[in-house]
């Protein structure tokens, strides 16, 4: 079963559009933290389901909200701080959502997945799942996305594109999966199969 977006979105339109503070003065400063928190809270809620793809073996444990959240807080406080500065209302453009992209793909740094089902041709699990790259490539991109979702002017858009970014950057998550193969008349034999890609 893939990680459950539309009530991701719902939350977060609902969110953006009546519960969030607005994006001027102090009220964006003091949105920030709120705003930062409850993103990786519904992320975390989303991601309950995600797994390998295409053979769904379950997150299963190490996502850290923490590193994401921190991530999108230190990203808001440096879009005030420049909104802040001379010029006012001076806009850094898609660098300054780095943070945010960086906290949410470190969050997966350490992720741990369900052993089963077995990766073909294996047909058991010797230990399994191993997770090489949390997907650091999908960094710019994901910034990008950020930085759309909050120059969208539009608060129905924003969380639409933010789950744009997110399964793009979860698409590039890879690893290994050890598993035993047939290997007749021997003993089946542990061989590790590539994988990429979470949804």
């Amino acid at each position: 079963m893939p990680a459950l977006w539309p009530p991701f979105t719902a939350a977060m339109n609902s969110w953006f559009c009546g519960n969030a503070k607005g994006d001027g003065d102090e009220d964006y400063q003091a949105a920030g933290r709120p705003t930062a928190k409850k993103i990786a809270d519904e992320y975390e809620i989303a991601i309950k389901t995600a797994g390998i793809i295409p053979y769904g073996n379950l997150l299963s444990s190490g996502w850290v909200k923490a590193t994401m959240q921190s991530g999108f807080e230190a990203s808001f406080a440096q879009q005030f701080q420049a909104a802040g500065a001379p010029p006012e209302g001076i806009d850094i453009g898609v660098p300054v959502w780095i943070a945010a992209a960086t906290g949410t793909v470190n969050a997966w740094a350490a992720a741990q997945y369900a052993p089963m089902p077995p990766h073909p041709p294996t047909i058991a699990p010797a230990p399994g799942v191993t997770q090489l790259d949390p997907g650091m490539g999908a960094i710019p991109a994901l910034a990008s996305s950020i930085h759309d979702a909050f120059h969208s002017n539009n608060c129905a858009a924003i969380a639409g594109i933010l789950v744009s970014g997110f399964t793009q950057h979860l698409t590039m998550i890879s690893g290994l999966y050890t598993g035993l193969v047939p290997a007749p008349p021997a003993p089946p034999v542990p061989v590790p199969i590539p994988w990429m890609g979470v949804a």
